[in-house]
């Protein structure tokens, strides 16, 4: 049988660094950023993947963190374009209550449950179905066009993605394509609900985490880890403008599909090796 997890360990500096660099772009684009740097820990075998979930959590709080203050700060040189002035504020809202309403009511069990390669890897694959169903949806309606109630719809969706491997920015896309909203159009309304809910989450955790109190061992993790996570934000913007001018899902869902796969068969080696 396969080792469980070693208490005695604690999240490296330079693993931090690495999966703030990866953080920041699995952001920007529907490939669910905290599934991605679980199962990439995990393939590439860094002792990080190895790390019991309470100790990995300050790490993963100052990744979120970091990205969020990155786009906050600098978005994509050319914007959102999604609903201006007073509508913009209330779709934001709006679309920020649900998500907020279940982080609330379900971020511990989520935290304690959903963590696992084997449970990223099925959020991904079911994130991937849903993205392929909306490709083929291509609605006409555009960005300035959205109202209350399609924000309420997406950020409905958008609050499925507390499993992780489903992904924000992909469900939330994937709602307005279902919409009727046009694909660039659904794409610039994701990104326009990201930052409030990125930053609300990120303060949610970084309160609680204060909360609990920080060792002196997880600072210099926590510090490359949302430095990392900051900069590579900052420089990958060009892929969020890159998302909304092709509106494409397919090629990120056959992305999360792979990505998924060879974690499950990673997974398989590992069990069939435990049982030698």
């Amino acid at each position: 049988m396969s080792q469980a997890p070693d208490s005695s360990l604690s999240p490296r500096l330079s693993d931090a660094a690495l999966l703030g660099a990866l953080h920041g772009p699995a952001e920007l684009v529907p490939i669910s950023s905290s599934g991605q740097i679980t199962l990439f820990a995990f393939l590439a075998g860094l002792p990080y993947s190895e790390v019991p979930s309470e100790k990995r959590k300050s790490v993963e709080v100052a990744l979120h963190a970091g990205t969020a203050l990155a786009l906050a700060l600098f978005p994509p040189r050319e914007g959102t374009s999604g609903p201006k002035g007073l509508q913009g504020v209330v779709f934001r809202a709006a679309m920020l209550a649900p998500t907020a309403a279940a982080g609330l009511i379900a971020r511990r069990m989520v935290r304690e449950n959903l963590g696992t390669p084997m449970s990223v890897s099925a959020g991904l694959a079911a994130g991937s179905g849903v993205m392929i169903l909306a490709e083929s949806r291509c609605g006409s309606r555009t960005a300035s066009e959205a109202g209350v109630g399609d924000a309420l719809v997406m950020g409905t969706a958008q609050a499925l993605a507390l499993w992780p491997g489903v992904s924000r920015s992909a469900m939330s896309t994937s709602s307005a394509r279902f919409l009727g909203f046009s694909p660039g159009s659904s794409a610039r309304l994701a990104r326009a609900g990201l930052v409030p809910t990125s930053l609300a989450a990120s303060t949610l955790e970084v309160a609680a985490l204060l909360k609990e109190g920080i060792r002196s061992d997880e600072i210099p993790p926590i510090a490359a880890g949302a430095a990392t996570a900051f900069i590579s934000a900052i420089v990958s913007r060009p892929l969020a403008t890159r998302m909304e001018k092709s509106g494409r899902l397919w090629p990120w869902a056959l992305l999360r599909l792979m990505v998924a796969g060879a974690a499950i068969r990673r997974i398989r080696s590992v069990r069939d090796d435990g049982v030698r």
